[in-house]
């Protein structure tokens, strides 16, 4: 090894500068390939993970083909169902939404200026009224704009009707032949750096998603529950927006402030107990169904937990938000098995 011969500084100085000029480089080429990439990515996520129940499956005696035909229609058939259940209620909440946004921006400027009347009662200095006019005309502009906006979501919807039958279409024939493909590739990689990075990815992928994906579950159930209990305004469709946004890192508390804020324009007191019942339900599940999610499962420093969000986010959108944490957590595994002289043990379980 390389590694061997030159200092360890002088190693890893000379690599990293490698990796950063051909990347340099290789990243006006990377833009160009990008909706491609994302694409091969999407498949290959969606297989990965529908490649559990396929080996479910096998281990009851059913042949491979068989049970990736089994997976893959019964997949079909449930996100149709909930498709065309939740779907249809969904679109409802929104459009009723937009059409009483504006009322609720005015009852917003309404208790601003109920508070500046109060501070001004109390003979404290706050003159919100700019503020007032700022937001009325933000919101007013963003409303008008919403059936544009529209349009432009169906158009770019029916443009993207050919990718995403090429992601369904990918991503089955990935369930069917992904271990032939995956090892064609490892193979290509010096000595057992195949093994570490399949072990790595696997592990990463694996832990964080699993977990991503039951605490998304959960907290869409709870927090639309109590919602509707409550009978907050929208609460399918704010419930289920919070649920989703679990699936990338620190989204949850991005939707519970947004969701806070925007039921806080139609009355405070209603902001205030949406804010205390979401936050509640959040650390309730964070903190006894999922201890340190984000460095627990791919053990990462918060820190760098920011930093690859920041990377993906720049690098792949929504798509890069979600791969971001678990890729991290990949290549930190891969760069300590580098630190230590003998290979871990675990190793040698190379099954999928």
């Amino acid at each position: 090894m390389f590694e061997n011969k030159f200092p360890r500084w002088l190693f890893w100085g000379l690599t990293i500068s490698f990796v950063v000029f051909n990347g340099y480089f290789l990243f006006p080429v990377f833009q160009y390939l990008r909706p491609t990439l994302i694409l091969i990515v999407t498949a290959a996520l969606f297989a990965f993970l529908l490649n559990y129940p396929v080996k479910l499956l096998i281990s009851w005696k059913f042949k491979r083909g068989y049970a990736v035909a089994v997976v893959f229609l019964l997949t079909l058939v449930i996100l149709s169902a909930i498709t065309l259940t939740l779907l249809p209620l969904l679109l409802q909440q929104l459009n009723e939404f937009t059409s009483r946004l504006p009322s609720w921006i005015d009852s917003g400027s309404v208790q601003l200026q109920n508070f500046e009347t109060w501070a001004m009662d109390k003979n404290l200095s706050f003159d919100v009224s700019a503020l007032i006019a700022q937001l009325e005309e933000r919101f007013a502009r963003e409303v008008e704009s919403l059936p544009t906006q529209v349009i432009n979501f169906l158009i770019g919807a029916f443009d993207s009707s050919l990718e995403l039958l090429v992601t369904v279409v990918l991503t089955f024939y990935l369930l069917l032949h992904g271990e032939n493909f995956w090892s064609g590739i490892w193979q290509w990689l010096p000595d057992n750096w195949g093994d570490r990075i399949q072990f790595s990815l696997k592990q990463s992928f694996q832990s964080y998603f699993i977990g991503q994906a039951a605490i998304a579950l959960l907290m869409s159930l709870a927090i639309t529950t109590a919602f509707l209990l409550l009978k907050v305004p929208f609460g399918l469709l704010f419930g289920l927006a919070i649920g989703v946004l679990v699936l990338i890192p620190l989204g949850d508390i991005l939707g519970i402030v947004s969701v806070s804020l925007l039921t806080g324009l139609k009355s405070v007191g209603l902001g205030v107990e949406v804010l205390i019942v979401a936050t509640t339900i959040d650390q309730a599940i964070d903190n006894v169904l999922a201890p340190r999610i984000f460095g627990g499962l791919v053990g990462l420093n918060p820190v760098w937990i920011i930093i690859s969000l920041l990377l993906g986010a720049k690098l792949g959108g929504v798509l890069g938000l979600i791969l971001a944490v678990p890729l991290a957590g990949a290549i930190k595994r891969i760069a300590d098995s580098l630190r230590i002289s003998q290979p871990d043990p675990n190793w040698e379980d190379k099954s999928l």
